[in-house]
């Protein structure tokens, strides 16, 4: 019989920062949508009928608010999740239906809309655009400081100008996930031609599910994901924040607020911005045999064994223990569970990084969260470039010997959100992952796993100081390869029933 523990209380519905959490779309927090499976459906809005599209919007969220899922709604499914859990002990295995869902939309499918609302200028596009938020605005694909590749993308992102808006929907399974979009589609217009799936892929979507037990958690790698999440207090459970203060995390850096502001100070958001977030997204095709490859060579690179390597590209063991922490700089540890993980993140590098088991300086969870606590610091995206993971992995798990197919592609549907595209991601990937020189004056290498250096010939890393420097495969066999991705606005419910659907009389968008 397991023991029994208190279920995790739902913090109130009136957050100081934040304002009314029913007005926040339910993914944008630590824990986000409960999912085994999840679709990501790109659409395009039909431009003839944008006022109708704005209608059919608000009709959904007002008179069909289930359909898009609210912060508390969320919440009370993970209090449901965890009083489930306690009442079936270890044997119950019966998974709870669901299904949840995030709608988020492009520059471009602002625009759309805006030329469907009753004023002309109400969303103030032109400021977001020349003063904000340009970086959302030009798309992913022109943001040149991320050295993307631009071939050998996903189809559905052949012409990113026709992706106007994204369905972000999760279950826990794959019907629960097509009924809920189906459901959404129809309400917004897709048989009667207001939105039409993006060309390319299967009807507009890429699919993920979580990898089964006993690799449930672990992307295709094998490490244990989504652990270092920034909290809120107030959102997040009591005893999540108090297990780990280090991540708890200033509310106005994950989603716009009045008083968002960039570390140089920025501008104000339109205020029908406040309480959304954006919402990056990106296709990543994971190489295991590359990856598993590249650690045979192990001792060249001053390592105990294979799986040593894979610990000091990644930082963390496949359990998720960080190699920086004593009892885990040389090998994992069967008992570690998942919440013992989690309390270990209450560390920096700053006090445990002595040679020669210090976490190397290149290794990817440190390049993506350095946790430099340092105010002085000339990097001051040190303190703005926190952001809420929500991907999942996508495709079949590796299997050696397996023949090359793209049916056997796999990786990681990545996503995250963030106040600011430019503090959040885009610092993070251009300034930290891709730059061989962070931190500054080390030359450490790129980050091991999802660095993307302007030339093949910068794309090394170290990992044991005193040791030849990792050469990292590229091209073909690039540990991880950019498919396609963009940038996207998930608004507040609030605003998906006011700004973003107050239409103008009459169809089109004349």
């Amino acid at each position: 019989m397991s023991a029994l523990v208190d279920p995790p209380t739902v913090p109130p519905t009136v957050h100081p920062v934040l304002g009314n959490l029913n007005d926040i779309q339910g993914d944008l927090w630590s824990k986000g949508f409960p999912k085994y499976n999840e679709a990501y459906y790109l659409f395009t809005i039909n431009q003839e009928r944008a006022a109708d599209f704005a209608r059919e919007l608000r009709n959904m969220v007002v008179n069909q608010s289930h359909l898009i899922s609210s912060l508390p709604m969320v919440q009370n499914n993970w209090v449901d999740i965890s009083s489930h859990k306690q009442a079936a002990g270890p044997a119950g295995s019966e998974k709870l239906p669901m299904p949840n869902a995030l709608i988020a939309f492009t520059y471009k499918g602002l625009e759309t809309i805006q030329s469907g609302l009753s004023k002309p200028k109400s969303l103030k596009l032109t400021l977001i655009r020349e003063r904000t938020d340009p970086s959302f605005a030009s798309g992913m694909r022109l943001d040149i400081r991320l050295n993307d590749p631009t071939t050998g993308l996903d189809s559905l992102f052949a012409d990113t100008q026709v992706i106007h808006g994204m369905l972000k929907v999760a279950g826990s399974c794959i019907q629960d996930v097509d009924q809920r979009l189906q459901d959404i589609k129809i309400s917004l217009g897709h048989e009667t031609g207001l939105i039409s799936d993006v060309p390319g892929g299967i009807e507009g979507r890429l699919d993920g599910a979580t990898r089964q037990e006993p690799h449930r958690g672990k992307e295709h790698f094998g490490f244990e994901d989504g652990i270092s999440q920034p909290l809120i207090e107030g959102v997040d459970d009591d005893k999540a924040v108090l297990a780990t203060p280090s991540m708890v995390t200033n509310p106005q850096i994950l989603l716009v607020t009045k008083d968002t502001r960039t570390f140089e100070g920025g501008i104000q958001r339109p205020e029908w911005m406040h309480q959304g977030s954006f919402l990056v997204f990106r296709k990543l095709e994971q190489n295991v045999k590359a990856f598993n490859a590249l650690k045979q060579d192990f001792a060249k690179y001053g390592c105990e064994s294979p799986e040593h390597m894979g610990a000091k590209l990644m930082g963390r063991w496949p359990s998720g223990a960080p190699i920086t922490v004593p009892d885990y700089h040389t090998s994992d540890a069967p008992d570690v569970d998942h919440e013992k993980v989690k309390k270990m993140n209450k560390f920096s590098y700053e006090n445990l990084d002595a040679p020669p088991h210090m976490c190397p300086l290149a290794a990817h969870i440190r390049k993506t969260n350095p946790r430099i606590s340092n105010s002085n610091s000339s990097d001051q995206g040190l303190k703005f470039s926190k952001m809420i993971r929500s991907g999942i992995p996508y495709g079949p798990d590796y299997v050696p010997g397996e023949v090359d197919a793209p049916e056997s592609k796999r990786g990681l549907l990545f996503a995250c959100y963030q106040a600011y595209v430019e503090d959040g991601f885009q610092h993070m990937q251009s300034f930290w992952c891709n730059n061989r020189d962070f931190p500054p004056g080390k030359d450490s290498g790129v980050d091991p796993i999802v660095g993307q250096a302007a030339s093949p010939e910068d794309m090394k890393t170290k990992i044991t100081e005193g040791k030849e420097v990792v050469i990292l495969p590229t091209g073909k066999s690039q540990l991880v390869t950019f498919r396609g991705g963009e940038y996207f606005f998930a608004p507040s419910i609030a605003a998906l029933r006011g700004a973003l659907s107050d239409a103008k009389v009459g169809n089109g968008s004349a």
